[in-house]
């Protein structure tokens, strides 16, 4: 009878230690995207307009964001310019951290792409439909793949 509780209470016990890591495996996930974003926000606004309502808005305060659309659409695009060159700068930068983020492609990523397009090239001549080719010539290159 002993015995029958103190393996019940391991069992409980292990159980909740899964709980608890799997917890905080997502916890950690979270994190990471948290940090990714944060990385991506710290580039800066990519739109000129909206980067315009950041530098008007009066600090402390809540900005009135019918006026500045307002006032945004009044100025000419010489007054807009220094705001969507930022801007653009902006973006620069954000898709630089994007693309510092991606993972590499994996090795059948890269064989697909070197080989995929002259095999759909070869199987459009064999039909006519695009999807049945894009389906051939997707399986010849996988094979091709598994042959090597």
């Amino acid at each position: 009878l002993k015995a029958k509780k103190q393996a019940a209470k391991a069992r409980v016990a292990k159980k909740a230690a899964a709980i608890k890591a799997k917890k905080a495996k997502k916890q950690e996930a979270v994190k990471a995207i948290r940090a990714k974003k944060a990385e991506l926000k710290s580039s800066g606004p990519v739109s000129p307009f909206t980067l315009y309502v950041q530098k008007t808005a009066i600090k402390g305060k809540k900005a009135n964001l019918s006026t500045q659309a307002a006032q945004w659409k009044t100025m000419t695009d010489a007054q807009k310019k220094p705001y969507v060159t930022e801007a653009s700068k902006n973006l620069a930068k954000r898709n630089a951290i994007r693309n510092k983020q991606k993972k590499p492609a994996g090795k059948y990523a890269l064989f697909m792409k070197k080989n995929f397009p002259a095999a759909y090239k070869a199987a459009l001549k064999t039909t006519s439909d695009k999807k049945q080719a894009f389906k051939l010539a997707t399986q010849a290159v996988a094979k091709k793949y598994k042959s090597q």
